[in-house]
């Protein structure tokens, strides 16, 4: 599966990475990662001919918008800008059933699942206080979502909306939507490895925003499941809330979701 350039300079990379495809790998002979596709497959390493720095990370079945640093200085730069929450993320996602809610704030801490916190595979939401022993090192974690379309994928109950994690924590959009009770469509882990006959996780990372002096960059990719005949085919709309399948109305619906709530909207919050 190919590797599409969005942005390049001599300072960062930006890619648009496919579902089902790990970011790098320390297996000389692993084909299926984003650096065998654009550079040597060492080049996440150090000692590198040509290191490169991933300032951020995607999860082997989540595609879409990753940025890569080029040399030390523009990783430090980046890094920071992650560190203090001065970048914007977002992603479009099909959730499972139709929500009631237009925006939600989705506020639980997100720690280790103690089953399977020697392996790392699966995080866990803290959603009351007697869940803390199913939650292991709890830190804040905080999406925003808009309601932006529901209809049916083969026959079954599904929601489009648009996820900005306001954290960055492992796995976070994919634990606050189960824990809200809807999970994300095609997430083999976290309905319980039930979630199995779609041909991909439905979760796409659609626009960053990484404000870098002297290099601004605000990356989009296209509107990534409705271009999918997999998808496509499969669909039937029931409600359209806000258009954002072109690049400009996708852009307004995120400006919609950056705003304080407003009085009127169907709004939701989600906390211990």
């Amino acid at each position: 599966m190919a590797v599409e350039k969005l942005y390049e300079s001599d300072n960062f990379l930006v890619v648009n990475k496919p579902y089902d495809m790990y970011i790098n790998s320390d297996d000389e002979y692993e084909k299926n990662t984003v650096t065998y596709h654009i550079a040597s497959p060492d080049s996440h390493l150090s000692t590198s001919v040509f290191p490169l720095h991933f300032v951020q990370r995607l999860d082997y079945a989540t595609s879409g918008v990753l940025c890569i640093a080029k040399n030390k200085m523009s990783a430090s730069k980046a890094g920071k800008l992650f560190e203090n929450r001065s970048t914007k993320k977002y992603y479009l996602a099909v959730l499972r059933d139709h929500i009631k809610f237009e925006v939600a704030d989705i506020q639980f801490d997100v720690g280790l699942d103690p089953l399977t916190q020697s392996s790392s595979h699966r995080m866990s939401a803290l959603t009351t206080a007697e869940g803390t022993a199913n939650c292991i090192q709890c830190r804040s974690a905080h999406t925003r979502a808009l309601r932006l379309e529901t209809g049916y994928f083969e026959g079954d109950p599904v929601s489009v909306v648009l996820l900005k994690p306001i954290t960055g924590r492992r796995h976070q959009l994919r634990v606050h939507c189960s824990a809200i009770g809807h999970t994300i469509l095609g997430d083999y882990t976290y309905s319980g490895t039930k979630d199995n006959m779609t041909h991909r996780m439905y979760l796409h990372a659609t626009r960053l925003v990484l404000p870098i002096p002297q290099e601004p960059l605000d990356i989009q990719t296209s509107e990534p499941f409705h271009l999918d005949q997999q998808f496509s085919t499969k669909w039937k709309s029931k409600d359209s809330y806000y258009k954002y399948r072109n690049k400009e109305e996708f852009l307004n619906v995120c400006d919609i979701l950056d705003q304080p709530y407003v009085i009127g909207v169907q709004y939701k919050k989600f906390t211990m």
